[in-house]
């Protein structure tokens, strides 16, 4: 256990060659978000294949395409614990106070256990409001309500193990929670299969396909939390509600809670507005943004390394080896999408016959068009994230809100209205917002990034004492 700890360590403190430990380390993260796109289209390839009228196809894929910008509102809880937990540890880690780091790691656990239980209920029971808020009608809105309710139970098993992975990379290990993940992903790639094309459950059985293969990773995970050998383990005495811990977690977690909720509202208020052109616009726009965050993959698994990074060696007191690593993390960032672009845009349209199927041609020349404008800003976009990674392991997670909410509500969200009520350009003046404002908040991120000091930024007492 030892052994494996500080080899890790080493990589992301010592190692001369900074590049290679944020691709070693990136590489199973990779694999697990490549695979998690992958499960995103899953319930949309099965359910376009359906026995079904083009008009159902239509309507239960348009229920699942607004499901996700509220599903991720949902989740922001958890993400935003998730970042923290990150950000945290890593720079206790990094200081040399490991208990502090298993203590904060079991309150973390508990923390995202309770609000995952009560994010459930929320939108168990909210579900038919939401439906309708969103503006589905009809056998939309029916199919909505049902995949809503199914999705909402996974959210206490979902939380539970985003600490879990917040803990594993806080101290440099990557590979464990992809190995779960890819599981749940198989077994539910498995089950959508038998419950949509065998048993004939429509969305119902797209719904509980997800739940089960979540739920079944948890035990796997948190049997790796109390009893690995190789990893930082929690004991049953780290568990339990602490107060002052809570609060100081809080305190890191809320800005990027709060940057996720904003930015996942402002897109299922652009999910709405976009319902109001038909269900195979809202169609083509969510299946735009699926391919879109197929490029996205390497970005994000560098983002959540570069993190890692950045805090640990905060946490050491070596500033200059933390800007180091985020230099070198956007650079492969951009490097990367710019290649991902070049070879993506070119076969679209096959991706998108592959998605929603080649009898809904209508969706894949939206889905198209889109894809064209929203790939062409993606290089820049990496340097977004990266960004975000950034403020998130310096522990200023108050600029990645900033940064989130300045992108969607004060950029997009008005320019969506503005071409929408003020233009004749139809539904293309969506693209023309995402574009627009993924361009603009560059010049806002530059600003805060010219902010980070690199200094450490939690207590190396116990708050708990003071």
């Amino acid at each position: 256990m030892q052994r494996e700890k500080s080899t890790r360590k080493q990589l992301i403190l010592e190692d001369p060659s900074i590049l290679k430990g944020l691709i070693i380390m990136a590489a199973p993260l990779f694999l697990s978000n490549m695979l998690k796109s992958l499960h995103d289209i899953v319930d949309s390839y099965f359910l376009a294949r359906m026995d079904g009228t083009e008009e159902m196809v239509a309507s239960t894929l348009a229920a699942i395409n607004i499901h996700w910008p509220i599903y991720n509102i949902f989740n922001a809880l958890g993400v935003g614990l998730g970042i923290a937990g990150v950000g945290i540890i890593s720079q206790y880690l990094g200081s040399g106070k490991d208990k502090l780091a298993k203590t904060y790691g079991g309150k973390l656990l508990t923390y995202s256990a309770i609000l995952g239980l009560i994010v459930n209920a929320l939108l168990f029971f909210g579900a038919p409001f939401i439906s309708q808020m969103m503006g589905a009608k009809g056998d939309t809105y029916h199919y909505a309500v049902t995949y809503f309710r199914y999705r909402s139970l996974e959210f206490t098993f979902v939380y539970i193990f985003l600490a879990y992975q917040a803990i594993r990379q806080a101290s440099g290990d990557t590979l464990t929670p992809v190995i779960l993940s890819v599981g749940a992903i198989l077994v539910n790639m498995v089950l959508t299969w038998l419950f949509i094309s065998v048993l004939k459950m429509g969305i119902a059985g797209a719904g509980l396909s997800t739940l089960i293969s979540q739920v079944l990773i948890v035990p796997f995970a948190v049997y790796n939390l109390f009893f690995t050998k190789k990893h930082t383990r929690i004991e049953l005495e780290d568990l339990g509600f602490d107060l002052p811990i809570v609060k100081e977690i809080s305190k890191f977690a809320m800005p990027s809670a709060a940057a996720h909720a904003f930015s996942s509202l402002g897109f299922a208020v652009i999910q709405a507005m976009i319902l109001s052109y038909g269900d195979v616009v809202s169609s083509g726009f969510s299946t735009g943004n699926r391919i879109s965050s197929l490029l996205l993959n390497p970005v994000m698994a560098i983002g959540s390394v570069a993190t890692a990074y950045i805090g640990q060696n905060i946490g050491n007191n070596n500033p200059k080896r933390a800007h180091k690593s985020y230099a070198l993390a956007r650079n492969l960032s951009v490097s990367l999408m710019v290649i991902g672009v070049l070879i993506i845009i070119p076969i679209a349209k096959p991706i998108a016959e592959f998605i929603v199927g080649n009898k809904n041609q209508a969706i894949v020349e939206v889905t198209v068009e889109y894809s064209i404008w929203i790939l062409g800003t993606q290089p820049l976009m990496s340097i977004f994230q990266t960004y975000l990674s950034l403020f998130n392991g310096s522990g200023n997670n108050k600029y990645a809100f900033m940064m989130t909410f300045t992108r969607l509500w004060i950029l997009r969200v008005p320019l969506v209205l503005i071409f929408k009520h003020l233009t004749d350009v139809g539904y293309a003046g969506i693209w023309y917002a995402m574009v627009i404002s993924n361009l603009a908040i560059l010049v806002v991120g530059y600003y805060f990034y010219k902010k980070v000091n690199f200094e450490r930024k939690v207590r190396l007492d116990d708050v708990r004492s003071a």
